[in-house]
């Protein structure tokens, strides 16, 4: 095992895999596109810009992008100050929402979601917007969890030699919090692929219960609530007795599958076979989602399996009792 330390991070390298995982992961920040907007002026509650921007994609059907024009009708609908127009300008500006006195299509996009309900969608859409501001992409690479998002905001503007202005930070944090991806929502009674992705702390936490059950059948003397998981990739946890420092185990989430692709169950877990080696960690978990339902709203079942180091297994399917 070698620790390898990467941007002040730790990262921890059992496994050939582990090393690739590495690898791939610094090739993807190495090619990751730079952001564009350094200017930041976010002096506009996140509701009232949202609203702005469904009026976007309203107007643009109708054949007006002038920046102007919408927001001055937006001001009159809602029977605010006109005013207004000289701080909701540049924050649009900042976010690169509007080029040369017109909306972009980055604005009327997120508008049509918006206005189609399609909040998911728009919440991915606002994330790959903020991404190219540089102060935005900063603060949202520097708070690794939602309660971090105030004191990353703070930091960061802080360190531009800003003079932090209280509705500012707080707008900033607001806006933020609608799109990063620690915020999200991790309520599992309807799920989609992103939603899986962005909560899987909480899916091994229900998993736990269930997993127990299979360490008993293997004669696995650990017991889950005395584990922690360390995040090593978007889809591996190292596992740890609580109070060690000693990696004992991984957990590996598969891709999710739908449930008319059962056949396939075989195949994900063969897939998820490849990450394990024999004798290097006591125990390993992998979980797989099985998606049911119709598109407006997936239910979950988890496809379970410890395997121990010896490469012993069991598993099950379990259906969460609890969202």
């Amino acid at each position: 095992m070698v620790l390898i330390r990467v941007d002040g991070h730790e990262e921890v390298v059992a496994t050939v895999d582990d090393l690739e995982r590495l690898c791939k992961r610094l090739r993807e920040e190495l090619l990751r596109p730079e952001c564009q907007y350094n200017s930041w002026y976010i002096r506009v509650p996140p509701d009232r810009l949202l609203a702005l921007l469904k009026r976007v994609y309203v107007k643009y059907a109708q054949g007006v992008l002038g920046v102007s024009d919408v927001i001055s009708e937006f001001l009159d609908e809602f029977k605010l100050s006109k005013t207004l127009s000289r701080v909701i300008t540049p924050t649009l500006s900042s976010l690169g929402l509007t080029a040369s006195g017109k909306f972009t299509a980055a604005a009327v996009e997120v508008g049509k979601l918006l206005h189609e309900g399609r909040l998911d969608e728009a919440r991915e859409r606002l994330r790959s917007i903020f991404a190219k501001n540089c102060v935005l992409k900063e603060i949202m690479e520097k708070a690794t969890d939602c309660a971090e998002i105030e004191k990353a905001v703070v930091s960061v503007l802080t360190a531009y030699g800003k003079s932090l202005r209280f509705d500012e930070v707080k707008y900033t944090v607001e806006l933020l919090k609608i799109a990063h991806p620690r915020c999200e929502d991790c309520n599992l009674s309807c799920v989609t692929p992103r939603k899986i992705a962005n909560c899987v702390e909480r899916i091994i936490q229900l998993a736990a219960p269930h997993t127990r059950e299979l360490f008993e059948k293997l004669d696995i003397s650990l017991l889950p609530e005395h584990l922690e998981y360390l995040r090593a990739d978007p889809s591996t946890f190292l596992i740890s007795v609580r109070g060690t420092d000693k990696h004992i185990g991984k957990i590996i989430i598969g891709e999710p599958i739908e449930s008319v692709q059962l056949p396939q169950l075989k195949n994900s877990l063969a897939k998820l076979d490849e990450k394990i080696v024999e004798g290097v960690y006591e125990v390993y978990v992998k979980i797989i989602p099985i998606l049911e339902g119709d598109d407006k709203c997936k239910t979950m079942k988890l496809l379970l399996e410890v395997v121990r180091g010896d490469l012993e297994k069991a598993s099950k399917i379990v259906k969460l009792t609890s969202s």
